[in-house]
């Protein structure tokens, strides 16, 4: 039985993921095997169980067992860092899509929080935009992947995240995602080494994502973000013999996710938690922290 799971496991690594790179069979007999565990994020909280990007989401994140959460930071007009994903306010919110015109970074934060989000899961309904600040003193014990959003006044965004996370005890916790390597050389500068660094190779599009890659590879960040669909075992490779870790977005089905812990990846983002905690679980795996 183990057998025919793994083969069928390897079978959809080979089928759903379409990469730049060479991807053969034996890059596949070469994976870390189908009894891998990779560590589960909850991507924006886990936004299909939970509403996205919110306190409540976050917490039942932990309460459920996942190794972290992944969320999104940008400036409102007033100058302070807030957990959002969007460039426009609205969908969240419950707004149809021709009223979705008011870039976030043209609203205060007072503007923003006003508005209660739509109820998904848990959420009883009272659940408002909350802060970096927030997320920093609420959310305990696992990893905070917090992604810095591309957004007027970036600069501001970057220093202030900066200021934030310098007086934060527990800066191990964060792995922080950076949109290009300038800004990564800067924010490693000003917070050390100690600060988990994590980029996207597919940010800079004016060049092949291979060669992407190994311009980031060279800067050894903590960890890349790799869409599964790019995602192959060379890369996971060239990753892992830089010292560097392999997450992978967003996968939401528990075959794909099998897949990707046959390609040794470390960590999965996803929207449902829940179903993976699960199956990883059924295989008598502790969860890293």
């Amino acid at each position: 039985m183990n057998k025919v799971r793994s083969l069928i496991v390897l079978t959809v690594a080979f089928i759903v993921i379409n990469s730049s790179f060479h991807f053969n069979a034996y890059s596949i007999g070469q994976t870390a095997g189908s009894d891998h565990k990779p560590m589960v994020i909850a991507h924006r909280g886990g936004a299909l169980e939970s509403t996205e990007n919110t306190i409540g989401a976050f917490q039942r994140a932990v309460k459920i067992g996942a190794s972290g959460i992944e969320t999104d930071i940008r400036l409102t007009k007033d100058g302070v860092v807030v957990v959002y994903h969007d460039d426009y306010f609205g969908r969240v919110e419950g707004l149809p899509a021709p009223q979705r015109t008011h870039l976030i970074s043209d609203m205060t934060y007072s503007e923003l929080s006003a508005q209660t989000l739509i109820p998904v899961g848990d959420d009883n309904g009272s659940r408002r935009v909350p802060t970096l600040a927030d997320l920093l003193a609420n959310v305990k014990t696992v990893l905070l992947n917090i992604e810095l959003k591309r957004c007027a006044k970036f600069d501001e965004l970057v220093n202030k995240t900066i200021a934030q996370l310098k007086s934060f005890p527990e800066i191990d916790r964060v792995v922080l995602e950076i949109p290009d390597l300038d800004t990564a050389r800067k924010v490693r500068e000003a917070l050390g080494p100690r600060m988990k660094l994590h980029i996207n190779p597919g940010y800079d599009e004016t060049v092949p994502y291979s060669q992407s890659l190994e311009r980031v590879l060279k800067f050894r960040p903590h960890s890349v973000s790799v869409s599964y669909r790019k995602l192959s075992y060379e890369i996971v490779e060239l990753a892992h013999k830089a010292g560097v870790e392999v997450w992978v977005w967003t996968v939401n089905s528990s075959e794909i996710a099998q897949a990707m812990a046959s390609l040794g990846v470390d960590a999965i983002k996803t929207d449902q938690p829940t179903s993976l905690i699960r199956m990883f679980s059924r295989r008598g795996q502790a969860f890293d922290r």
